[in-house]
C-alpha cells in the first residue's frame, strides 16, 4: 500500500462525509442559480424603466428609437453577469458601474459592490465601496437634476393617461415633482445603505467565525502541546528512574563478575560463567542506555522504515541472534538452534528488534521455568513468508520423557533459578504477544503434551530494491 492510499475501512468511513459535502455543494449551486434567475427577472424590467433617464434612447414621441432598443438588449445581456456574483464579483460591479455612469441605473452596481465587500480582501472592498458610493451619489444627483419627464419614478405620479414622460404634454404638478425627486434620493440612499450595511455586517460575521475557528484550533494545539509536555515530563521521570535504579546494579554486577573472572582462573568453569555474566551485564547496560534514550525521545515504539544497514552487533537485531544464543549457552543451558534467514538486509528495523526481543524473552522464560532442560529454537525468516519462531522446552515434571543434561550442572541451574521462576508474573509472555500484535502477527504459548511451546509469526515484509 502506498503512503497516499487509505485503507478500505477509512475510505468507507469517509464516504458519507464526501457525499454530504457534495450534496451541500450541489444545493448551494442550485440555490445560487435560482436566486440569480429571480434577480434577473425582477431587475431587468427595472433597468428598462431606468432607460427613461437616458434621453437619446427616445424620439420626440416618447418611443424607444434604434439606439434605445440596442441599449435594452445590451441591458438584458449585461444582467446575466449577476450569476457570476459569487466567484467573480468584479464582473457585475464593473458592468453595473457602466450602467450607473450611462443613465443612473445602480442596481447591478449595488449587487456587485455587496458581494465584493463580503468576499474580497479588505483593500478591494474599500476600493469598491468608494467607487460604488461615488457613482450612486452622482447618479442620484443626475436624476434629481433631470427633467421630470425623464425620471424613472415619474410613472408613480402620473394622474392622466397623456402624461407620458418624454412627450411634450402636461407635466406633473410641482408637489408631484418634489415627491418624485425625494423618492429618487431616498431610493438611492436606501439602496447604498443596504448594500454597504449588510455587506460589512456579513464580512464582519465571517471574520468573527474565522477568528473563532482559529482560536479553537490554537486552543486545541495548546492542549496537544500541554499533553505532549506532560508525556515528555513523565518519560523523563521514567527514564531517570530506570537509569538510576538499574544502571548502578548492572555496573556492580559487571565489576564483581570481572573480578571473579580474573581472580579464579584455577576453575575454568567458574571463570567461563563469570565471563558470560560480565558479558551479559555489559550488554544489559547497552540495552538500558538504548531503552532510556527511547523512553526520553518517545521513539521506542515508532516503526522505522526499511534500512539497508543493520543495527550494530551488540544491539537487538537478527544478526545478533548467534551472539544471544552463545550467551545463553555460556550459562550452561543447552540450546538447539535452527536458523534459516533470508532477505535479512531488507527487514525493517522494528522487525529486527521485535524478533530479537521475542527470542530473548522466550529463552529467558525457558531458563527460569525449566532450568537444566534443553531448549529447541527454530527460526525461519524471509520476505515472502515473514518470520516464524518456535521455542520449546520439556515441562519440568518427573514423568518427562526427555533426557536431562549432566545432573550436577542441572542441579546447579535449578538451584540458581528457583527464585527466578518464583518471581515470574507472566509479563514476559504477554510482552511477546504484544510485540506480535504491534506488527500484525500472532503469538501462542502453552503446553503441548509434555513440552512447553512458544510460537510467534510475523507477516511478510517488502524486499528493498538495491539502488
Amino acid at each position: 500500500m502506498s503512503g497516499h492510499q487509505l485503507p478500505p475501512q477509512s475510505s468507507a468511513a469517509l464516504s458519507p462525509i464526501v457525499r454530504g459535502s457534495r450534496r451541500r455543494r450541489t444545493v448551494r449551486i442550485v440555490v445560487s442559480i435560482v436566486v440569480g434567475l429571480l434577480v434577473w427577472i425582477v431587475c431587468v424590467p427595472m433597468s428598462f424603466a431606468a432607460l427613461l433617464g437616458f434621453p437619446p434612447a427616445f424620439d420626440g414621441t416618447g418611443t424607444l428609437n434604434t439606439l434605445g432598443v440596442i441599449f435594452a438588449l445590451l441591458v438584458s445581456i449585461f444582467w446575466f453577469s449577476v450569476f457570476l456574483r459569487h466567484r467573480w464579483p468584479w464582473v457585475p460591479f464593473i458592468i453595473g458601474a457602466v450602467l450607473a455612469s450611462a443613465w443612473g441605473d445602480g442596481t447591478l452596481l449595488l449587487i456587485g459592490m455587496f458581494h465584493l465587500i463580503v468576499r474580497s480582501p479588505r483593500r478591494q472592498a474599500v476600493i469598491a465601496t468608494i467607487i460604488g458610493s461615488i457613482l450612486i451619489l452622482v447618479g442620484v444627483l443626475r436624476l434629481y437634476r433631470l427633467s421630470p419627464a425623464h425620471n424613472p419614478f415619474g410613472i408613480l405620479f402620473l394622474t392622466e393617461p397623456d402624461q407620458i414622460p418624454g412627450v411634450e404634454t402636461s407635466l406633473p404638478a410641482d408637489e408631484s415633482v418634489f415627491g418624485m425627486n425625494m423618492l429618487t434620493v431616498i431610493a438611492g440612499l436606501i439602496g447604498l445603505a443596504v448594500s454597504l450595511g449588510f455587506g460589512y455586517l456579513l464580512r464582519r460575521t465571517r471574520r468573527m467565525k474565522a477568528v473563532e475557528s482559529f482560536a479553537e484550533a490554537e486552543t486545541q494545539r495548546n492542549e496537544d502541546l500541554s499533553a505532549q509536555l506532560a508525556r515528555k515530563s513523565e518519560r523523563e521521570l521514567l527514564a531517570r528512574e530506570l537509569h538510576d535504579t538499574l544502571s548502578h546494579r548492572l555496573s556492580v554486577i559487571s565489576l564483581h563478575s570481572g573480578a571473579l573472572e580474573t581472580g579464579d582462573r584455577a576453575d575454568p568453569e567458574v571463570s567461563a560463567t563469570a565471563h558470560a555474566l560480565r558479558t551479559e551485564a555489559r550488554a544489559s547496560l547497552d540495552d538500558l542506555r538504548h531503552l532510556v534514550g527511547g523512553v526520553r525521545e518517545g521513539t521506542l515504539g515508532v516503526r522505522s522504515p526499511p534500512q539497508p544497514a543493520l543495527t550494530p552487533p551488540n544491539s537487538a537485531s537478527l544478526s545478533s541472534l548467534p551472539a544471544l544464543i552463545r550467551s545463553v549457552q555460556a550459562t550452561g543451558t543447552e540450546v538447539r538452534p535452527s536458523l534459516i534467514m533470508q532477505d535479512v538486509e531488507s527487514a525493517p528495523t522494528v522487525l529486527h528488534r521485535a524478533v530479537y526481543r521475542v527470542i530473548q524473552e522466550a529463552l529467558t522464560n525457558a531458563m527460569k521455568h525449566a532450568p537444566g532442560f534443553p531448549v529447541t529454537l527454530m527460526i525461519t525468516t524471509s520476505a515472502a513468508q515473514g518470520c516464524h519462531i518456535v521455542v520449546s522446552n520439556p515441562l519440568p515434571n518427573p514423568q518427562t520423557r526427555f533426557s536431562r543434561p549432566d545432573p550436577s550442572n542441572a542441579q546447579g541451574l535449578r538451584a540458581g533459578s528457583s527464585e527466578l521462576a518464583a518471581s515470574g508474573s507472566g509479563a514476559g509472555v504477554e510482552s511477546i504477544r504484544e510485540r506480535a500484535r504491534m506488527l500484525g502477527g500472532s503469538a501462542s504459548s502453552g503446553p503441548r503434551g509434555e513440552t512447553f511451546v512458544i510460537e510467534v509469526s510475523f507477516p511478510p515484509f517488502p524486499v528493498q530494491q538495491p539502488r
